[in-house]
């Protein structure tokens, strides 16, 4: 009898083993079209891409919600595998591993057109010194506005920083275009046709998955996830998602 009960112990960890092995948590936060957060089911185009390279491999992704700065800490601590989307740099590189890019991004300068009726160009960020600029705590441009001597006034969400402009508390926020149409639709939609994005991109870039260094097994899980999202990429589900959520092509990286 105990040595039913103790094979039947062990089988039932093996299972337990097995089943933790096969699924893996990410954190992301609300970032639509990428990150969609609806009814706490999450969707969108990035995380569409991840459940669908994992599941060519079959495993199971699970996605928790939090602030941008404390899902940074969490995938650092080795509670969660990665978040995304996320730009990789030199500082980022220090602390976790990437992915192959993902979904490239184009983020512009969005304003109100009766502020500038004939619209806006620009050159360099010093620029905008004489403009109001909001911007959103945590993301990639902090050090370059603060080495352009730019005004920023730093908040939470993009939300917030579409609604300071259409009160006209700021002249321009940085953001991706996807997401600024996005939130713009879903915040003013009679009102889209008042605002504008400045045709330069501030930048071009990709976004990756944001790796954690100490969660167990994170660089095989990472070569996982790279073979998993070419697999995708060759068999049309990659180009699918884009079309499911009305993404350009301009935005797929097709080439690595």
């Amino acid at each position: 009898m105990k040595i039913m009960m103790f094979l039947i112990l062990i089988c039932i960890n093996c299972c337990y083993m097995s089943n933790a092995k096969g699924t893996l948590l990410f954190v992301t936060s609300a970032y639509e079209p990428y990150v969609i957060d609806e009814d706490k089911a999450i969707g969108g185009i990035f995380s569409d891409i991840v459940k669908a390279a994992f599941n060519e491999l079959n495993i199971t992704s699970e996605f928790m919600i939090q602030p941008w700065q404390r899902g940074e800490i969490t995938v650092m601590k080795g509670d969660a595998f990665a978040t995304f989307p996320y730009l990789k740099n030199e500082k980022r590189s220090k602390d976790f591993n990437f992915s192959d890019p993902v979904i490239y991004f184009f983020p512009k300068f969005l304003y109100k057109k009766d502020k500038f009726p004939n619209g806006f160009s620009w050159e360099a960020l010093i620029d905008f010194q004489k403009y109001r600029i909001g911007g959103v705590q945590g993301y990639w441009y902090k050090q370059s506005f603060e080495n352009a001597g730019l005004h920023v006034n730093y908040v939470k969400t993009d939300m917030q920083n579409i609604q300071m402009l259409m009160k006209e508390r700021i002249d321009f926020t940085l953001i991706s275009e996807l997401v600024g149409w996005s939130l713009i639709k879903k915040t003013y939609p009679q009102k889209k046709s008042a605002f504008a994005f400045a045709k330069k991109p501030e930048s071009i870039d990709t976004f990756h998955l944001m790796v954690s260094k100490s969660y167990p097994d994170a660089k095989e899980y990472l070569k996982q996830f790279n073979d998993g999202l070419k697999i995708i990429k060759g068999n049309g589900i990659y180009t699918a998602i884009f079309k499911k959520y009305e993404v350009p092509t301009e935005y797929e990286v097709i080439q690595e």
